[in-house]
């Protein structure tokens, strides 16, 4: 199984001023991927451009992917994207993976003038529009005369390209394109074998073959703490049934989060590889309460487990 993280801090600006530092960390301990996530109008440091701080990621790295987890398709303009994202996989020098979404923050789609009722088909006009783009044919013509991208990607015909997914209708979506699914890192292990199914049904009705890559993204803490451990299942748990206006905890079986001692981990996560076929795992941090020292040393562990 691949092993990738997100960032383990973004709390400040001065935060994410020390992304490029965070890269170059996960990249030294091992790690096979650094991710971004966009969001917007939140907290004392929204992160509202992925691409610029993965762009400043990679002159600081030389080896490890640099990924965005669900860069908002509907509240840009395919063109400014592909040229966008062309230029960073240059810097990258093919590092790149771009993780695409629809977004679902109704005031986002207001400030940016978006009808969210139109999110499904404005994402699916602006990815077609960017990989032909990407493909080299022209953007426009001109007097006789076409205009292309340059330069184009790295990557031929284009980065790698995943699709964030959650609801069956964003499956489909995904599985049309034949992308590789990212599920929502709140989704219950029930609830991502449901969807997984789902998403390979309609691959098939898509006449897509199935990716390579099957990635999942979970809240991970390594700890032999027992106390520390509960306590930390403890919140997440409340976290996860306020996000899902949910009455009733998780059955423990099916937790959206994985922490415990070491072994429990290994165990859970070759449960994912087994049952769904996980071969990529990005580990999520930025736990309340868990300080950037032991956040660390639990994405040491990790890595121990796989080596």
């Amino acid at each position: 199984m691949k092993l990738a993280v997100t960032a383990w801090d973004l709390s400040s600006v001065e935060a994410l001023q020390r992304i490029p530092d965070q890269a170059a960390k996960a990249e030294a301990m091992g790690f096979e991927g650094f991710w971004l996530p966009e969001n917007h109008f939140a907290g004392p440091a929204a992160l509202s451009a992925p691409l610029i701080l993965l762009a400043a990621a990679a002159a600081r790295t030389s080896t490890i992917d640099l990924g965005t987890t669900s860069l908002v398709l509907p509240i840009r303009h395919p063109v400014s994207v592909a040229e966008e994202v062309a230029m960073l996989d240059q810097i990258a020098q093919g590092r790149l993976i771009l993780g695409l979404g629809r977004g679902f923050s109704e005031d986002l789609f207001d400030v940016f003038g978006v009808d969210p009722r139109e999110k499904r088909a404005l994402f699916k006009q602006s990815l077609t529009r960017m990989l032909t783009i990407w493909s080299g044919e022209a953007i426009h013509h001109k007097d006789d005369r076409g205009l292309y991208l340059s330069p184009r990607p790295y990557q031929s015909p284009h980065p790698r390209l995943w699709i964030a997914a959650f609801g069956p209708l964003a499956l489909k979506q995904a599985a049309a394109f034949g992308c590789p699914y990212l599920a929502s890192p709140m989704e219950t292990f029930s609830e991502l074998s449901q969807n997984f199914a789902q998403y390979r049904a309609a691959l098939k009705a898509a006449d897509q073959e199935q990716p390579d890559v099957v990635p999942v993204m979970r809240t991970i803490f390594i700890t032999e703490d027992a106390a520390l451990a509960t306590a930390v299942r403890e919140q997440l748990g409340q976290e996860s049934r306020r996000a899902a206006a949910q009455d009733q905890p998780d059955q423990p079986d099916q937790p959206a989060f994985i922490v415990g001692a070491a072994t429990f981990v290994q165990d859970t996560l070759a449960r994912y590889s087994e049952d769904l076929g996980v071969n990529y795992l990005i580990a999520r941090g930025r736990i309340k309460g868990i300080t950037e020292a032991q956040q660390l040393a639990s994405h040491a562990a990790l890595i121990t487990l796989f080596r």
